[in-house]
């Protein structure tokens, strides 16, 4: 859909890009815009190939030394062309899908071809467990979790939110945005935010305290959900036990948080139901000489901080062996 653009920040989250971006696109995204921070994997390498292959925009920005990575990182993409051109912007993270119920599973249907009074919409999480995996592979992630919170769990009111005209907030921020600069006062004629379903967000105003969330009985998934991938297998889940927050600093990767997150008790395979649009799109990507190549290594990076973390050798792991094969074989960039 043209004038839209779909935003996330990384650091060292290789393995997961290349999905993440065909998503982005099956579900018809005009622009994905990328900005990373601090890797130590191939990441950086991979997103410059698939900027110049025209693919996505990227930017390197540098928190400070006080500065949390992540609202570092709204700030910084403000001056980006992508986001100053953008009609209508979505962010999430790697780990969100945004998954559309609506007539033919794309934004454009979602948002009615951009003919909509409204200033934001507001989609809902749809949290999903680990459905009982132990160990990381490389696998397509929206097809390996198959299992979901129900739709009324309380975990599920967090949002993601698309924004017309982002540069109307004076602050972008991973949930909903804040300080409205564009014409008009807020709550009056065309200023307000709607669920998914269209249905007006009345307990939202920009100009209040941050919402990350609605209250849990104003959850709903009729039209479209994020489908957050928040724990993935166990091994990751550990991989994050200790490490601040990229939103915050804090450090929340607890028991109780993996307790609290961990929904497994209804089968969702939402997200398989426009397979054959994705498959094109990942093949088509996938196919630019190099990038498999950088796939593996990311792979093989990802496995290495796996097991430093534990303190184990990586040279003994057999899937760092194996990626590392695969990118030995594998052709570089033109």
């Amino acid at each position: 859909m043209q004038g839209t653009l779909a935003f996330t920040t990384v650091r060292n989250e290789g393995p997961f890009l290349l999905e993440w971006i065909a998503w982005q696109k099956s579900i018809g995204f005009e622009n994905v815009l990328i900005l990373f921070n601090d890797c130590t994997d191939h990441s950086p390498q991979l997103l410059r190939l698939l900027q110049k292959a025209g693919e996505i925009g990227i930017r390197r920005h540098e928190p400070g030394p006080d500065q949390h990575p992540q609202p570092s990182a709204y700030r910084a993409c403000r001056s980006h062309p992508m986001v100053k051109a953008a009609t209508w912007m979505f962010t999430c993270d790697v780990d969100e899908f945004l998954v559309v119920h609506k007539g033919d599973g794309t934004i454009d249907h979602l948002l009615q071809g951009g003919d909509v009074p409204w200033q934001g919409m507001a989609v809902h999480w749809r949290i999903f467990g680990t459905n009982g995996y132990k160990r990381w592979e490389d696998r397509l992630v929206h097809r390996q979790f198959l299992h979901s919170a129900p739709v009324d769990a309380t975990q599920n009111n967090c949002v993601k939110s698309f924004v017309r005209n982002p540069l109307n907030y004076g602050s972008l921020r991973s949930h909903t945005p804040r300080h409205w600069n564009g014409d008009g006062i807020w709550d009056t004629r065309h200023n307000y935010f709607v669920y998914s379903d269209g249905r007006r967000w009345k307990g939202y105003s920009p100009e209040t305290t941050s919402l990350n969330g609605t209250q849990d009985h104003q959850i709903i998934h009729t039209h479209a959900s994020v489908n957050h991938y928040i724990l993935q297998t166990e091994e990751q889940f550990e991989f994050k036990r200790g490490r601040a927050s990229a939103a915050e600093g804090l450090d929340r990767y607890s028991d109780i948080f993996y307790e609290r997150f961990n929904h497994n008790s209804t089968p969702n395979d939402t997200a398989l139901k426009h397979s054959v649009r994705f498959d094109a799109e990942y093949a088509r990507i996938c196919a630019i000489p190099g990038v498999m190549r950088l796939h593996h290594l990311n792979c093989a990076d990802f496995v290495q901080a796996l097991c430093e973390k534990r303190g184990e050798d990586f040279r003994k792991d057999p899937r760092w062996q194996h990626h590392r094969d695969l990118a030995a074989q594998l052709p570089k960039a033109a």
